[in-house]
């Protein structure tokens, strides 16, 4: 599989909104629950951009991060020309190794100053998790630093941030949450809260230039 033909997939949506020099990202939307609802609401709440490959329901191909060719997408190319410093979110199982595996982030991406920062506002909000930004101490598949990755692919740096199910509403503990009412549960509230305000610590930095 390709990442051409997982566009060209009947269902397939990809999503692109070009605002601030501040990116989320979402790529495997669909296959990692709520990735895209976080990554899309994330952005909405401070202004920033937005590029997101959605999946339907019946669609499950995880193709990796590195294969999402800037040739194949126009609008990957745009975002990426647009955005200053991205954060990627992605969903994970947990290190399987941890004693705390439902209670792992792990926060990577090349933008290793820029992920300190993001992982700092991941602490604040969720005191209970574990945030791992060493990327020593992160498993090698989780540390989302291949150049060829989008979230590198952007001017200034990358950072890919890598959810348990608990943190995403995906647990047996939320059984009894009423998402009709409320689509998120409150350790997705705390993470929103804390993306959100780690983009604006970005961009209050001055790492990234002005919008156009």
């Amino acid at each position: 599989m390709s990442f051409a033909e997982l566009l060209a997939s009947p269902g397939v949506v990809e999503h692109c909104e070009l605002r601030s020099r501040i990116g989320f990202m979402a790529l495997h939307g669909g296959l990692e629950a709520t990735t895209f609802e976080i990554a899309s609401v994330a952005a909405q709440r401070c202004g920033a951009s937005l590029y997101a490959v959605v999946q339907p329901v019946d669609l499950t191909w995880h193709i990796p991060s590195s294969r999402y060719s800037l040739d194949v997408s126009e609008r990957l190319a745009a975002f990426c020309a647009h955005v200053d410093i991205a954060i990627s979110v992605h969903g994970y199982g947990g290190v399987r190794s941890s004693d705390h595996r439902w209670l792992t982030i792990v926060v990577g991406g090349s933008g290793r100053s820029e992920a300190a920062l993001v992982a700092v506002a991941l602490r604040e909000s969720l005191a209970d998790y574990h945030v791992i930004d060493d990327l020593d101490a992160i498993p090698r598949e989780y540390r989302g630093v291949h150049p060829d990755n989008p979230v590198n692919r952007v001017r200034c740096a990358g950072v890919q941030i890598e959810l348990p199910p608990r943190v995403r509403g995906r647990s047996p503990i939320w059984d009894d949450h009423d998402f009709a009412s409320a689509p998120f549960v409150p350790h997705t509230v705390a993470l929103l809260d804390a993306l959100v305000a780690a983009a604006r610590r970005l961009n209050d930095d001055g790492r990234v230039t002005a919008s156009t």
